[in-house]
């Protein structure tokens, strides 16, 4: 009876995701599929959100808005399974590993009971049965030397494997935790790194920021100029924007033309001053066409602030900085807005 009311709970789910997503006008593909799913069924907040959010601020949901949700909310398994069969391959060098240990280890105990046995059966013996004896030992000796000599190149290949294989499993988890066209941290960095400092924070008492920031008209400029460029200047202000803090601070891509900072033990009147300094360098630099070789003006960028206040969650210090963000918008674009948490 319970398989068939979960039967009839995912058919009545799969239904109201296919009319949700004709009813919208959005392309049947199983990753868009995927995530109108989860937001139907409500099993995760952070998906729902993020989905509201996009909606909100672009009025539909478009491809560019579908990949970016896939990528970030239902890549994981890819990377699990590229740290799982890393994991397979350094449980396979160990053992490789263990058995030459164990193999060695045998020869060489049995080496030394021959020995004993040999001295044992030395005393009395006559010149010839004595030289027998001693022949087998050399014999013995030989092959306990070959066997130590190839443990110790097996040790040496697994080493290297293993050493290869942990450069391997760092890349995965590197490549997992940044943002494919940028190369700075991405969402999932962002949302983890975020968590830990606000732990951190409630711990130590000590103060962090958040600066969302945004670039100004990029639907318009990448309808003029393309989206190839606006890859380029989306790159731009992420090398701007990861040079301009030092190094427990992060720049991460938040999500399209969208990024966000996290700053530890920082004062929100300096969290103000970086980001009017980050507003002036973005917009200090000239924008132009490699194709044509002219100059397209220049990009600049509106600011969120806000600091974190206890006992606050995730969600409550980055709607604070959106609500900064979307004022700073409001009155004119380029320019930085802070909102103080209210206690």
């Amino acid at each position: 009876m319970q398989l068939s009311n979960d039967f009839e709970k995912v058919r009545d789910l799969a239904k109201k995701t296919m009319a949700l997503m004709q009813e919208r006008g959005i392309r049947q593909t199983p990753p868009n599929y995927a995530i109108w799913y989860e937001y139907i069924q409500e099993s995760n907040p952070n998906l729902t959100r993020a989905v509201n959010e996009a909606l909100a601020k672009n009025g539909k949901f478009t491809e560019k808005i579908g990949a970016e949700l896939y990528d970030r909310f239902f890549t994981r398994e890819q990377e699990s399974k590229a740290v799982e069969e890393t994991s397979r391959l350094v449980q396979q060098s160990m053992d490789s590993m263990m058995g030459d240990l164990t193999r060695t280890n045998n020869d060489i105990s049995s080496y030394g009971e021959q020995l004993h046995d040999f001295a044992t059966r030395a005393e009395g013996l006559d010149g010839v049965e004595l030289q027998a004896v001693i022949d087998q030992i050399i014999t013995q000796t030989h092959s306990v030397s070959d066997n130590t000599r190839s443990l110790q190149n097996g040790l040496e290949s697994a080493s290297r494997e293993i050493a290869d294989l942990k450069r391997r499993l760092q890349f995965v988890q590197k490549e997992a935790y940044t943002d494919s066209l940028t190369g700075i941290a991405n969402r999932k960095s962002f949302d983890e790194y975020l968590a830990k400092m606000i732990a951190e924070t409630k711990e130590s008492g000590t103060t962090l920021c958040l600066i969302i920031a945004d670039i100004d008209h990029f639907k318009q400029f990448n309808d003029i100029h393309g989206h190839t460029f606006g890859d380029q200047v989306i790159k731009l202000v992420a090398a701007t924007l990861s040079k301009g803090i030092d190094h427990r601070a992060m720049a991460a891509r938040y999500g399209g033309e969208e990024f966000g900072i996290i700053l530890p033990d920082t004062p929100i009147s300096d969290a103000v001053n970086l980001a009017n300094d980050l507003r002036m360098a973005i917009s200090a630099k000239k924008l132009v066409k490699r194709s044509t070789k002219t100059e397209v003006g220049k990009i600049t960028m509106s600011f969120g602030v806000t600091s974190y206040a206890r006992p606050e969650d995730a969600i409550g210090i980055i709607n604070r900085a959106d609500k900064a963000l979307y004022e700073a918008k409001k009155t004119g674009r380029n320019c930085v807005k802070h909102l103080r948490p209210i206690i």
